[in-house]
């Protein structure tokens, strides 16, 4: 049977997840648009519900979708387009929401993954730069992604959707303390290249390690804490043409990730 109030629990339950305190609560968080249910169709995601329209059913390509679901065990619920538009945040909705349940990576196991290529985001507020950080990330072939207090939700409406399903394959982890953080990287001997621009080594420059090693950034308004340059191996800075002063957060993470994973792919041919 087609739901069709606003009100039923699962639309209402769904609606909800836009906030992090609702997310905290449930356990769940929402995920929107047939492309990233596919990416989390394809990966371990764990789903609660499905809510789609009809419109999705009537597509092939929504209509394999939903079959794979199905197959899966996951419950599929049909909505009117007035039901599930209290739901989702884009202006043209695609007809699919899915839930799923929160089983964040947890910090302790992102950095004692073998050869840690880990990236640290320290402070980064807004939810559109960290899901292209994240989705970047994956791209380098980091293996973990690591989030300070006063870093974004990862799990926010806005974030899922820059990371393009990079949040469904890459393990990310929020940390309770920064410097806890720090100390722990330090016992393992993971070594710390901090983004800095006004006081680094030009990022082409730089003695990137070819072992276990997290890049730190942060805003591009205030980068990355101080006491983050003050434990560093390494701190880069990426030179700007005047009078640009800065560069998004993203952009920044992008031009280190793949410097780092450049040199760390040249090391691993010559087998160093």
């Amino acid at each position: 049977m087609k739901i069709t109030s606003p009100d039923n629990r699962h639309v209402k339950e769904a609606r909800s997840l836009s906030r992090k305190k609702e997310r905290g609560v449930t356990g769940k968080y929402l995920i929107e648009g047939v492309r990233l249910a596919e990416e989390a169709a394809a990966s371990s995601v764990s789903l609660a519900y499905c809510l789609y329209t009809e419109r999705v059913a009537a597509q092939p390509r929504g209509r394999r979708l939903l079959d794979r679901l199905a197959a899966a065990g996951v419950d599929c619920l049909e909505v009117d387009d007035r039901a599930l538009a209290t739901i989702t945040e884009t202006e043209q909705s695609q007809g699919i929401v899915l839930v799923a349940n929160l089983a964040p990576a947890h910090w302790e196991a992102v950095i004692a993954a073998p050869e840690p290529f880990l990236l640290i985001v320290d402070g980064v507020q807004d939810p559109g730069n960290l899901g292209t950080i994240i989705r970047t990330a994956e791209a380098a072939g980091v293996t973990g992604v690591l989030l300070t207090p006063g870093t974004v939700d990862p799990y926010g409406p806005k974030v899922i959707r820059g990371t393009m399903g990079a949040l469904f394959r890459l393990p990310v982890a929020t940390v309770p303390s920064a410097k806890g953080l720090a100390a722990s990287l330090r016992e393992r001997d993971i070594s710390l290249a901090v983004a800095d621009a006004r006081d680094g080594v030009p990022y082409f420059e730089a003695p990137w390690d070819r072992g276990s090693i997290a890049i730190v950034i942060g805003s591009e308004a205030h980068g990355p804490r101080p006491f983050w340059g003050d434990l560093a191996q390494l701190r880069v800075r990426i030179p700007l043409a005047p009078p640009v002063e800065s560069l998004n957060a993203a952009v920044a993470a992008a031009v280190l990730l793949f410097e780092a994973a450049r040199h760390r792919s040249v090391a691993s041919t010559r087998g160093l």
